[in-house]
């Protein structure tokens, strides 16, 4: 058995490590490659005189286009690489761990009383591994849609960070006695205290150097010089004029509309808080009933129910009948003319498209936080609580749906739907997030958590109140972490997007330079299209440049501590987050370690550190 520890075990770890990590390095390697090319191709473009033929502009707008889209698709890749490869590990390093026991059990056929005491703990690992897998592979399906989505459409990056009203990339014309130069700066501004912070920095370079913070007076559009996409800021405390240069007239737009410029072109918010379609009113709870009738009267014993997807045009057909109809004459329930997998895609796509997910966007942080709770009755009772903080639509609606679940999830011996592939199917749909980004989608299965928790509780849940200690246990709402500070007192820049063609349609700044609102706003992981400057600083600890693809402070949408204050209480820079406490895990109830017990110490399991619950 020892003799082929090495094919069995050993190889396959090393194979892993050269075609995974391997493919990584040269991941990176390219994306470098790609970032150095688009950087000196937009210094380049933005040096294009004014005085050039409009034909020769349009070309190296178009040429500008074609290398900012391969350097997105660059990015994306690489991102997308490092996140398939982190979730990889967590399957196929145990699942190797666990063919070699396999082979050591059947080994041991003399030793049946100690297979037989492992044989518990290999069926949870089993089937910890397959849902493992599962939600790897749902993660991979919502990453793949969303890096279309943003090559479709890219974020305006300047008003990511809520905590100001506007940032990115502006080249600062500097005066010499030969001329000028132009230096490339990240730049951040605050409208309620009209706070205007520049800090030289060039992906290129990669040095971070002291910056400075000033006070605005004016902002005018500048079209006297030389040079595309100008304006000027004129400064309370200073007696010199800045000209700075945008990445594009679209970003000078932007910049001279947050600073009240005297060129401002008002554009409309792009958020469509109402679609048309399905809602929870009478016509939403017509149809949902029919379907969930036409199911169980149908169906509840087919196998992958759920997970069988319908033909989109007849999906799309029994929709349109029942939003015509709202919600009436609806197709008898003795007809065959739907398929039975048609229906349960339209009751998906309900809840699917509903302008706001059954579970809010005002709860699902609060509901994350609690499937991220490690005692289980916690879990559940702060689910509780949630639940019956819904509003009343969205708490009939949950529970009609759950029920239906339950009826399904105690056929699972024939249907093969389990309360695991039920809370996969439902999880995502029930509560999506309002940002769609890759730490939202890295979530996913803590939203399939409460779904589980929702089916296999549905009568403590449904059908009796919360006690008030469930109430009072609830995680706290959410307040945005502040960003790590310099000592100079500047954030470090955060990725940014460079689209000369960006949509128009933007967030009213008003909105967003109010202190008073800053607490109402999540945090939204910078997506890795540019390297990250990131410098790190604390008392006793000089400053540190490095480069990262995310704030490792932001504790996926939730506080790092309960007592944190608001945003809008402090004076001063706000503090660095503190770090999470360390994390008390539970272990299978097969790990016996009582004085006396024999189950895994003939072989020494008690030395073994997997930790299953930071893999799962």
């Amino acid at each position: 058995m020892l003799d082929r520890a090495e094919d069995t075990l050993i190889i396959p770890i090393e194979n892993f490590r050269k075609e995974n990590i391997g493919a990584a390095k040269e991941g990176k390697k390219k994306f470098d490659k790609e970032t150095a090319k688009f950087c000196q191709s937009l210094e380049r473009h933005l040096n294009l005189s004014t005085k050039k033929g409009e034909n020769h502009l349009l070309e190296a707008d178009a040429s500008l286009e074609m290398e900012q889209r391969h350097f997105f698709q660059a990015s994306l890749e690489y991102a997308s690489l490092l996140t398939k490869i982190q979730e990889k590990k967590k399957f196929e390093f145990v699942e190797t761990i666990l063919s070699f026991m396999v082979g050591m059990m059947t080994f041991y056929h003399q030793g049946y009383e100690t297979a037989n005491e492992f044989k518990p703990f290999m069926t949870d690992l089993q089937r910890r591994l397959q849902r493992t897998r599962e939600n790897f592979a749902a993660t991979d399906s919502e990453a793949e849609q969303l890096k279309k989505k943003t090559l479709e459409k890219a974020q305006d990056p300047g008003v990511l960070n809520k905590m100001y009203t506007r940032q990115g990339y502006l080249f600062l014309m500097e005066k010499k006695a030969l001329g000028s130069t132009w230096t490339k700066h990240f730049c951040q501004y605050q409208k309620y205290q009209k706070k205007f912070s520049m800090m030289p920095y060039s992906q290129t370079v990669g040095k971070i150097m002291n910056g400075e913070t000033i006070t605005v007076k004016e902002c005018i559009g500048n079209d006297s010089i030389d040079k595309r996409f100008c304006f000027d800021i004129i400064p309370e405390d200073k007696s010199i004029i800045f000209t700075f240069q945008a990445l594009s007239d679209e970003d000078r737009r932007l910049w001279l509309d947050a600073m009240d410029g005297k060129e401002l072109t008002h554009s409309s918010s792009g958020k469509n808080l109402k679609q048309d379609g399905f809602s929870l009113d009478e016509t939403g709870f017509a149809f949902v009933q029919w379907c969930i009738n036409f199911i169980e009267s149908k169906g509840l014993l087919d196998q992958g129910l759920y997970r069988l997807v319908g033909v989109n045009s007849k999906v799309a057909k029994l929709t349109q009948v029942a939003l015509e109809n709202k919600g009436s004459n609806l197709p008898s329930l003795d007809e065959d003319e739907y398929e039975l997998k048609t229906v349960t895609s339209a009751l998906k796509n309900f809840f699917r498209n509903l302008p706001e997910p059954l579970l809010t966007f005002r709860l699902h942080g609060a509901f994350i936080a609690a499937a991220k709770q490690e005692n289980k009755a916690l879990r559940i009772n702060n689910i509780h609580a949630l639940v019956h903080s819904l509003p009343k639509p969205n708490f009939r609606m949950l529970e009609i749906l759950i029920n239906h679940l339950c009826k399904i999830a105690k056929l699972s011996d024939k249907n093969l739907m389990t309360v695991s592939n039920l809370g996969i199917c439902f999880g995502p749909t029930l509560l999506r997030p309002e940002e769609e980004t890759v730490a939202a989608i890295m979530e996913i299965k803590f939203g399939n958590v409460v779904v589980e928790i929702l089916i296999e509780n549905f009568e403590k849940i449904f059908k009796s109140v919360p006690d008030a200690d469930s109430i009072r246990r609830q995680p706290p709402p959410y307040i945005p972490p502040p960003q790590p500070l310099r000592k100079d007192g500047h954030q470090s820049p955060p990725l940014t997007h460079f689209s000369p063609n960006r949509s128009s349609s933007v967030e009213p700044f008003s909105s967003r330079s109010n202190p008073q609102n800053l607490s109402n706003f999540s945090p939204i992981p910078t997506s890795p299209a540019h390297s990250i400057p990131y410098s790190n600083s604390s008392s006793d600890q000089k400053p540190r440049a490095g480069l990262v693809l995310f704030n490792p402070m932001w504790n996926n949408g939730l506080p790092l501590n309960s007592s944190t204050e608001s945003l809008t209480n402090r004076t001063g820079p706000p503090p660095r987050p503190p770090l999470p406490e360390p994390k008390n895990y539970i272990y299978p109830s097969t790990w016996s370690t009582e004085p006396g017990s024999h189950r895994v110490s003939n072989l020494n399991a008690s030395n073994i550190s997997v930790d299953l619950q930071l893999m799962f």
